[in-house]
């Protein structure tokens, strides 16, 4: 019961800044907001009994992204970016009944779990091996490619992020007012 508690308190923490970072119009209360969602995903992982990817969702989400978005928020001119653009609320809007939705879906396998696994075979796996371990088995076995793929895409992203940035700051060395 308590575990359930907890759960619904973490979802509806990460619903409700979810929300603060799509409708916030303030960069800096956008950025709380996103740290709030990313420490609440982090937390409905830890009550889902999965130890290592709240573990990972707190060092890679929670720490290591919002600090580039800091960097990039302190980095870029936003006098001159921004130029009075209206703000998005109605997108905002419309993607909340997708948001809903991938709640429900969270919930829904939250509710079920690993109960649902032939005969319990996975639960006595990690029970037998502990979560890391079968986490760093499977990524590292069956999904060794997938895993490859995502990194050279994180790789091209980012090279493609500060050839971006490099032609946005001659952009606006070039701008005067």
């Amino acid at each position: 019961m308590i575990q359930w508690l907890v759960f619904l308190l973490f979802s509806t923490l990460a619903v409700v800044s979810g929300l603060g970072v799509v409708l916030l119009s303030n960069p800096i209360y956008v950025i709380l907001a996103l740290l709030s969602v990313l420490v609440s995903v982090a937390g409905i992982f830890f009550v889902a009994g999965a130890e290592l990817v709240g573990a990972l969702q707190l060092i890679i989400y929670a720490v290591a992204v919002t600090v580039f978005y800091v960097f990039v928020l302190t980095a870029v001119p936003w006098e001159k970016a921004l130029k009075k653009d209206p703000f998005y609320r109605v997108e905002g809007l419309l993607s909340f009944p997708l948001v809903l939705l991938l709640y429900a879906e969270m919930l829904l396998v939250f509710l079920i779990g690993v109960s649902v696994s032939p005969k319990g075979q996975f639960r006595e796996f990690v029970r037998q091996f502990g979560n890391t371990e079968v986490v760093g088995g499977i990524l590292f076995s069956k999904y060794f490619l997938a895993f490859e793929l995502v990194s050279l895409v994180l790789l091209i992203g980012m090279i493609g992020a500060v050839i971006i940035g490099r032609k946005e700051a001659q952009t606006y060395e070039g701008d005067t007012p």
